[in-house]
């Protein structure tokens, strides 16, 4: 009977410990590429799509780069789930970007500071032009 609890212990362990989060985050674009010499274009518009099952009060988005910029912010933005628009033009220059990076969005819950989903898109330059990848 002992032998019978542990069992059943454990497996309620192990049925607590990898049960998947509910929470997601993912990143949509307004466009798959962007070139900064079309006058008409700032930039990329990017959002977040946070899904979840659960209540949270507030939350904050925290966007990361290393290369470019958000427009009007700088490499990294904090924010409430606004969308950001990042631009390969950094203090009015057109950065030269030649290898692949990517831009992180980390949601965080304000009151426990816990990274509660991330993501990521892969921008890779081309010919002056810049491809998204998600």
């Amino acid at each position: 009977m002992k032998k019978l609890i542990l069992i059943i212990g454990f497996i309620f362990i192990l049925f607590i410990g990898c049960s998947n989060t509910s929470d997601k985050v993912t990143i949509t674009t307004d466009r798959t590429t962007y070139n900064p010499s079309m006058s008409s274009i700032q930039g990329i518009r990017i959002s977040p799509n946070f899904e979840t099952k659960k209540s949270y009060e507030d939350l904050i988005y925290h966007w990361e780069t290393s290369d470019g910029e958000f427009i009007g912010k700088g490499k990294e933005v904090k924010n409430q789930g606004e969308a950001v628009i990042w631009s390969s033009v950094v203090n009015e220059k057109i950065a030269e970007i030649k290898d692949p990076f990517d831009i992180k969005v980390e949601v965080i819950g304000s009151e426990s500071k816990k990274v509660l989903a991330t993501a990521k898109l892969t921008i890779t330059p081309n010919n002056g032009s810049y491809e998204i990848k998600k």
